[in-house]
């Protein structure tokens, strides 16, 4: 695995398509780096249902991506972080995963 680290910022809902664009390429590399995917905002609504790009990002998980979900957004938008799907994981405040992910390394990508 390379030694470069990327952080995904997903805070739209119809920002999803270029992110998806984004994971797919990343995790088809052959030297691919970590890649983190931080979800707050209006972004966090694609996380509920059952529709392909939830697919897509479970493809993303099993490749080692991680999903870094906002606790703020999920209560501003009403969604019980239970009904989120297992790869995901919840971080208290979006933005300050982000900063520390910068702060770790991570280069920091708004698709």
């Amino acid at each position: 695995m390379s030694d470069l680290k990327v952080v995904l910022h997903v805070s739209e809902a119809d920002r999803w398509h270029a992110a998806l664009g984004n994971l797919a390429n990343l995790t088809a590399l052959d030297d691919q780096p970590a890649v983190r995917v931080v979800v707050n905002g209006s972004a966090v609504y694609v996380l509920q249902g059952q529709h392909d790009w939830l697919g897509h990002m479970a493809k993303a998980a099993a490749k080692g991506v991680t999903f870094q979900v906002c606790q703020n957004s999920l209560k501003a938008h009403d969604i019980e972080p239970g009904t989120l799907p297992e790869w995901a994981t919840t971080v208290p405040n979006g933005v300050l995963a982000l900063a520390e992910a910068q702060q770790g390394g991570f280069a920091y990508i708004k698709p």
